[in-house]
């Protein structure tokens, strides 16, 4: 296997701005893809749709990544550990208690989705608790026991709610990307800063991350504070996670298949990863968007959630992850 060359600054760099710039394209071209004739009002909608899976795809992706890191295990993601239904619980309530009196809507919803989701990491994260260090296999069971724990307060709130609301509950659940976001810009806008905000937090724990896959105790002696990593890096999670849930309710999977595939073609440095994962996340989302928005006429239906897509192609490749994790291979 060829070596790959030494991290520099400027390298990284240059990925950076590479990447960046590969992003806008995907961006401005999920902008001229639909089923309506493209006006200016039209292309302002799409505009701030394609934006919004963007952002979703990186907070997913890097966040799923950051996972993976702390915990030493391939299959951590946010919405298999249940952070995302945790957050999905919050966002309802936000929808079905009348709180418009007190707060608006773009700050109630991202709000109880943040405590949703920290409630769900830590209940996970406590369950896998042994004697101050994490079990990683009883963390990921933790996290599908109380994946059905939130999918089943999830189904409580449906009950409640108005028949009108159905609709637009059913297609926030399986993880559609709303239209209507132009409407709520601060909503959109509260979204982009917890996201951009948690991105970078994650950029700069890189080395720390790369230093805690030698083991907490190589970790230790060099200086990283464990426990502090971990606690900071779950609630940074769990904020990018709440924030993408608010926009578009669980999309699955994307944590686990977008940063596997970066580290096959990266390499395991979280410098570069952090980076790579989370802008190559977001032009997955894009595509996968843009993709349901225009091939659902072509089953009947006016659009396809990206949610269904992405669990779709993500549920097989856990399964072979999870294959390959119990023969020992990885």
């Amino acid at each position: 296997m060829a070596r790959r060359p030494p991290l520099t600054a400027t390298r990284l760099a240059l990925v950076f701005v590479g990447l960046v710039l590969l992003t806008v394209l995907v961006w401005a071209s999920c902008t001229m893809v639909g089923r309506y004739q493209l006006t200016p009002q039209v292309w302002h909608f799409r505009a701030v749709r394609v934006f919004a899976a963007g952002l979703i795809g990186l907070a997913l992706a890097s966040g799923g990544l950051a996972l993976q890191g702390l915990v030493r295990n391939p299959l951590a993601e946010p919405y298999i550990l249940g952070i995302s239904s945790g957050a999905g619980v919050g966002v309802l309530l936000g929808r079905s208690l009348p709180l418009d009196a007190l707060l608006p809507r773009w700050l109630t919803e991202p709000g109880l989705a943040v405590v949703g989701a920290l409630v769900t990491c830590f209940v996970v994260w406590g369950i896998a608790q042994r004697r101050g260090r994490l079990d990683p296999f009883v963390l990921l069971l933790a996290g599908v026991i109380v994946n059905v724990f939130n999918g089943a307060l999830i189904l409580v709130l449906f009950l409640f709610a108005s028949p009108e609301d159905i609709a637009s509950f059913i297609g926030w659940g399986m993880g559609q990307v709303p239209d209507w976001l132009i409407t709520q810009p601060g909503l959109a806008w509260t979204a982009t800063i917890c996201i951009a905000a948690g991105w970078l937090f994650l950029l700069m724990r890189g080395s720390a991350f790369n230093a805690l896959g030698m083991g907490d105790a190589v970790a230790s002696s060099l200086g990283v504070p464990v426990q502090r990593l971990r606690v900071e890096t779950f609630v940074v999670v769990s904020l990018m996670t709440a924030a993408a849930v608010a926009l578009a309710g669980p999309v699955g999977f994307v944590g686990l298949i977008v940063p596997h595939a970066c580290r096959l073609i990266f390499g395991p440095d979280h410098r570069v990863l952090v980076v790579v994962a989370g802008l190559l996340g977001a032009i997955f989302v894009m595509l996968a968007d843009t993709a349901c928005r225009t091939a659902g006429e072509w089953v009947g239906l006016a659009e396809i959630p990206v949610g269904v897509l992405t669990a779709l192609a993500g549920g097989p490749f856990f399964i072979v992850l999870l294959r390959r994790r119990t023969r020992g291979i990885e």
